[in-house]
């Protein structure tokens, strides 16, 4: 059995907040069969939007679908995906730190640049 849940219509074409993917868990339910979440129609999401989307996706596995994510919409998914699979990581070993005891000797510092 599956369920079909059409973005555009829930929500609206451009979609902005993070709390708007509360529709997608309300509409969704206790439904135990796939979901296809359907984003025609859908012009833009944003970043926290798709950061919210991704984990009703994982939370539910393989039990939900994203269709039709096209232009901006299905590059920003991807773009989260991809800083949730692969952490970002920081080489800080050619980093030198400066210490300054005030904001003179800051000042005296920053104006060697």
């Amino acid at each position: 059995m599956k369920k079909i849940i059409k973005i555009a219509e829930l929500i609206g074409s451009d979609i902005r907040s993070r709390q708007n993917a509360d529709h997608i868990r309300n509409s969704m339910g206790n439904f135990s069969g796939v979901v296809e979440l359907d984003f025609n129609g859908v012009e833009f999401i944003s970043r926290s939007f798709a950061d919210e989307v991704y984990t009703i996706v994982k939370e539910k596995e393989d039990n939900v679908v994203l269709r039709n994510m096209e232009g901006i919409v299905g590059s920003m998914m991807s773009v989260v995906s991809d800083s949730r699979t692969h952490k970002r990581v920081r080489k800080t070993e050619n980093a030198n730190m400066k210490e300054f005891s005030d904001m003179e000797s800051l000042s005296a510092y920053l104006s060697t640049f």
